[in-house]
């Protein structure tokens, strides 16, 4: 008899620790993001999903990815035990109050597009001015400071934001900048130029809900993990080198 209840038990543990293996976790994220998050074909891909995946496989969980509006990531983590926010979200104070968030991964400082013939160099000359940003991000809050919030422009994307720009209907855009580099690469217009006006640095992480500190741990190994095997210099080859050259 007792040989059977230890067996069972056995069993139980097996079963418990392949149950384990095969967690899934929701990745809510904004696929209109690139470099970090974006379509390609039928597939979301980018900086970030390369970053989450070798992160899945070294804390042993599995990923499903669950596309959405930027400004409604932090709500489906905040209520959602099993759900991560991976979207080039920057660390704040306010965030915080929401959610965790795990070590940061890249400083994607903020910078300014504006027209080439603009003569726009430093925030002192945007005060007043229409500054387009993406809805919820930093840029969000840092427009506000400086042209007030009755003269920022919010979009869906950046990419939205810099079109009107382009069409002379806002007069600035302020973006992360491995994002604006990406979509000035992507547009080749020498119309266009990115100006470094020496915003705040901004740290991207991981989102986790309030009660998941064990997955924040996990994550935080994994990541340590990857940025001592050289994985975040591989990416930034692979996603930020072409923009880079072509921004020069």
């Amino acid at each position: 008899m007792k040989k059977l209840i230890a067996l069972f038990a056995a069993l139980m543990m097996i079963c418990c620790c392949a149950m384990a293996s095969a967690e899934t976790i929701v990745v809510a994220t904004n696929p209109e993001y690139p470099p970090f998050e974006y379509v390609e074909g039928d597939e979301i891909v980018g900086y970030d999903i390369d970053m989450i995946e070798a992160i899945a496989a070294k804390a042993g969980f599995e990923i499903e990815y669950s596309p959405m509006d930027f400004d409604a990531v932090i709500a489906a983590v905040a209520t959602d035990f099993d759900t991560i926010g991976v979207s080039g979200i920057s660390i704040t104070d306010e965030r915080k109050l929401s959610v965790l968030f795990s070590d940061g991964y890249i400083n994607a400082g903020l910078v300014v597009i504006v027209k080439a013939d603009s003569g726009y160099e430093t925030t002192e000359q945007l005060k007043g001015k229409l500054i387009g940003v993406q809805l919820g991000t930093t840029s969000d809050f840092a427009a506000e400071e400086i042209t007030g919030p009755e003269n920022v422009q919010q979009y869906k994307t950046f990419l939205n934001a810099i079109m009107d720009l382009q069409g002379n209907k806002i007069d600035a855009v302020i973006i992360d900048k491995p994002v604006g580099q990406a979509i000035m690469a992507s547009l080749n217009d020498p119309n266009l130029v990115m100006v470094d006006m020496g915003l705040q640095a901004d740290w991207y992480g991981i989102e986790i809900n309030m009660g998941n500190v064990d997955l924040q741990a996990k994550i935080n190994k994994a990541l340590a993990e990857l940025q001592a095997e050289g994985f975040f210099d591989q990416l930034a080859v692979k996603y930020f080198s072409a923009a880079e050259e072509a921004a020069e």
